[in-house]
């Protein structure tokens, strides 16, 4: 009798240790798990999306090239009426930010008698993390480029 009491107790602490891991105190849950230790002093930064990048683009100016390379180089100044679609590419942190690659497909709103100008390629944008917001810092021409007379 007293033996099977004793196996019982044997085999009741040995399920005892069974259950989850116990949380460290004074940590975050992911934290104890392997998972990424955040401060919550520091609020996580919002994602940078395409229609963000639309918005900041306007009143940039990026000097381009056309497409054939036998019409001059022009400046392209980005308008908030203007049609953009934005594709990203990549994201590659830095150190005070965030640098993306991005397709964009941009034209013109001509007027009748004026030619259409598309503009389309990769561009390169700097984002500074300053102040608790995204600051568009810097823009490169990577491919964009420009085409006349095409409408779509």
């Amino acid at each position: 009798m007293i033996r099977a009491v004793l196996i019982a107790v044997v085999i009741v602490s040995g399920f005892a240790g069974c259950g989850e891991k116990p949380e460290s105190p004074g940590l975050p849950p992911s934290a104890g798990n392997g998972g990424p230790l955040r401060s919550a002093q520091s609020p996580e930064r919002p994602e940078i999306t395409a229609g963000r990048i639309s918005k900041d683009v306007v009143g940039r100016v990026v000097n381009v090239p056309e497409l054939s390379g036998a019409g001059p180089s022009d400046k392209w100044t980005f308008e908030a009426a203007e049609y953009r679609r934005i594709d990203i590419v990549e994201r590659r942190p830095t150190a005070d930010g965030l640098d993306l690659l991005v397709f964009m497909l941009t034209r013109s709103n001509s007027t009748p008698g004026e030619s259409d100008v598309q503009v389309s390629g990769q561009l390169r944008l700097r984002y500074e993390w300053k102040g608790g917001k995204w600051l568009l810092r810097s823009i490169e021409n990577v491919s964009f480029r420009y085409t006349l007379g095409v409408a779509t």
